[in-house]
């Protein structure tokens, strides 16, 4: 919608300029679904009809704007084209008058998508013409008959829902094992399919692997990726022919189909009203046939529930699990050493691939203090700052400012014209009334009047929603000031499960879009860097030299062919680089030696006097090692619910 509203009687008198003086120049805009698409309805027929009609017209073609396999249901916004169209409607100047489309349905099967779209081009001085009734509203005949397509459209989608819906729910209640639609569970398959009765009975096939995987986990003792291993072994394979991983085994024997012998129609995914209550019937228990017996089920789940793989002592909390993409696609989720205190990395999950069969990514760890560190940083400065966050939060919010006046005006010229809409009304009834007609023909002759009053009204019933809308926004706005000052006072303090909490709701994504830098592949913590920054010595700038060496010779063991030497120069060169002990090495020539003198050196404190031998030596300090890859950092921002986060925090985070 525009900024600013043109009234419609000014816009219309400037169409009306515009045929009198020189023709419109028109654009025509084309739709056509998925649907149409494979019943050959393309493009190119809508074309042809609305060319045609822009020639009788004596308009200028300006050219075409086409949204191919997109549905009518869907607003502008989220089609490219007409998207594109909008944008150039409110051009300075504007390239062109009217649009020509070739029937209401390429505007949208809801009424409010098609009032949407017209309404906004009409408030900028842009007309509509419909080819199928060869009507367009620059005219007040053509305004009232689009009014009318529009209701009848969304009666039209409303009813075939209602129906659709009706006849599902009637089918779920009377029909024993009831197929709803869509795949069958595992284990099942439809009887009688592409009939109304069609039905779910046992796949004899599949019920035999399930039987298998029942035998392997409650008579054998294995757990679940370990009956996945044995089935690959045997050549057992899912039911797409793919080897079986074991989130697959695991989705499709523990399922309730399978372990209740029912599944739930209009469960708790079924789309419910304000109140909470399914919106087009009651939940639906449809009994199956049982695979495995209740008995069968109840020690399958116990065994399962045994088997699995439980880490024993106190879990570190990854905030970052799952919402850090990798260079191939896969998510990071947190991993510990217990062996090493303080050790957290995060870890692509293409690192440990469910299918054995599958080969690893290769992604490099990451750092997971560091990485947190880095992301939670530029959260807290976008949060502090209410400009950036208002920023960020524009496309949350989805509203300008403008929108408000150009509403307001738009109310109150519906207003007016409901106004002038009850008065002729007032005056047909008392014309009617002098000359005693019956009150079937004052019905008769108020009939028209009528249906265009209850139009007029429904309009501005909707304008006046919008404008709610529109004011819900201020409060956003305030919520934004408040979290602001929030994240200033409290960001700094929160708990990694406050924080996870936080880039839930700010619905945050982190896009890997380099290497881990080389020297820290590993994301093993380094032994030499932490024994320089706990001791705050400096490090000697270049390799020793022979005088140099002299002073920490008589400190250390002679060794073989200076192997103690290039030890020496290969600790204080991982120490100025930070880098990996197989990168240190092949750049100095060391052996594998070098790290096990460092660890036998300062074990007995001889690394700390070779060090203090060295003091007068030109140093460097400890450098600041490059842990993280380059990234992309995205959310989106609901002030309003992050305002509540420590009370969220306690009841969504696990």
């Amino acid at each position: 919608m525009s900024n600013e509203s043109t009234p419609l009687p000014a816009a219309f008198e400037t169409a009306t300029r515009a045929t009198g003086t020189l023709a419109l120049r028109a654009v025509d805009y084309l739709r056509v679904s998925t649907e149409d698409q494979k019943k050959g309805y393309g493009v190119a027929r809508q074309s042809r009809k609305t060319l045609r009609h822009i020639a009788l017209k004596q308009w200028s073609h300006g050219g075409t704007y086409k949204d191919e396999g997109v549905s009518g249901s869907l607003e502008a916004a989220d089609r490219g084209d007409l998207k594109r169209l909008m944008e150039d409607a409110q051009r300075t100047p504007r390239p062109f008058d009217i649009v020509v489309v070739p029937d209401a349905r390429v505007i949208g099967r809801k009424g409010r998508a098609f009032w949407r779209w017209v309404w906004a081009l009409e408030d900028i001085g842009v007309f509509v013409a419909v080819v199928a009734d060869d009507y367009d509203n620059t005219t007040s005949e053509g305004r009232k008959k689009m009014r009318r397509d529009a209701d009848y459209a969304e009666t039209e989608w409303e009813t075939i829902r209602d129906r659709t819906q009706g006849g599902l729910q009637e089918k779920a209640e009377l029909t024993p094992a009831a197929h709803i639609g869509g795949r069958p569970p595992y284990g099942y398959r439809i009887a009688d399919k592409g009939t109304p009765g069609s039905y779910l009975v046992i796949d004899e096939d599949e019920a035999k692997v399930i039987r298998h995987v029942y035998d392997l986990v409650v008579g054998e003792g294995l757990n679940l990726r370990k009956a996945t291993i044995r089935l690959i072994t045997d050549g057992v394979t899912a039911r797409s022919g793919k080897t079986w991983t074991r989130d697959n085994l695991r989705d499709r024997v523990m399922s309730t189909p399978v372990l209740d012998g029912a599944l739930v129609f209009r469960g708790k995914h079924a789309k419910t009203d304000a109140n909470g209550s399914p919106i087009w019937g009651d939940s639906v228990r449809i009994e199956l046939p049982r695979i495995l017996t209740e008995e069968q089920s109840t020690e399958l789940r116990r065994k399962v529930a045994e088997t699995a793989k439980h880490s024993s002592g106190q879990r570190s909390f990854y905030p970052l699990s799952g919402r850090a993409v990798s260079l191939c696609g896969k998510t990071y989720a947190g991993i510990s050493f217990s062996e090493r205190e303080g050790a957290r990395f995060y870890r692509c999950s293409g690192n440990s691939p469910k299918d054995p069969n599958q080969k690893s990514c290769g992604c490099s760890r990451i750092d997971a203090n560091a990485f947190e560190k880095h992301v939670w940083k530029n959260v807290t400065e976008i949060a502090s700052n209410s400009e950036k966050l208002q920023e960020l939060a524009a496309e949350w919010i989805g509203m300008a400012a403008g929108d408000t006046t150009a509403l307001v005006d738009r109310i109150a010229s519906l207003d007016q014209q409901i106004e002038g809409m009850n008065a002729s009304m007032a005056a047909v009834i008392v014309a009617a009334a002098k000359q005693s007609k019956s009150a079937d023909a004052i019905e008769a002759a108020t009939a028209v009047l009528s249906e265009e009053l209850q139009q007029l009204q429904n309009l501005r019933d909707e304008a006046a929603e919008w404008l709610a809308e529109l004011e819900e926004s201020d409060q956003r706005a305030r919520d934004l000031i408040a979290l602001a000052s929030m994240a200033k006072k409290s960001f700094a303090d929160m708990a990694p499960e406050q924080q996870a909490a936080i880039l839930s709701m700010l619905e945050l994504k982190v896009t890997i879009t380099g290497p881990v830098p080389t020297d820290r592949r590993g994301g093993v913590p380094c032994t030499v860097r932490a024994w320089y920054a706990a001791n705050g010595r400096g490090i000697p700038a270049a390799t020793l030299s022979d005088e140099e060496w002299a002073k920490v010779a008589p400190l250390l063991p002679e060794g073989r062919r200076g192997t103690v030497r290039r030890s020496v120069d290969a600790i204080f060169y991982k120490a100025r680089t930070g880098k990996s002990w197989p990168c240190v090495l092949k750049e100095t020539g060391a052996s594998i030696q070098a790290s096990k003198h460092f660890n036998a050196w300062t074990s007995d404190d001889t690394w700390s006097r070779v060090n203090s031998a060295l003091s007068d030596v030109e140093q460097v300090p400890l450098p600041e090692l490059q842990l993280l890859p380059s990234m992309v950092i995205e959310g989106r921002v609901d002030p309003s619910a992050m305002l509540n986060v420590e009370e969220r925090s306690r009841t969504e985070c696990r």
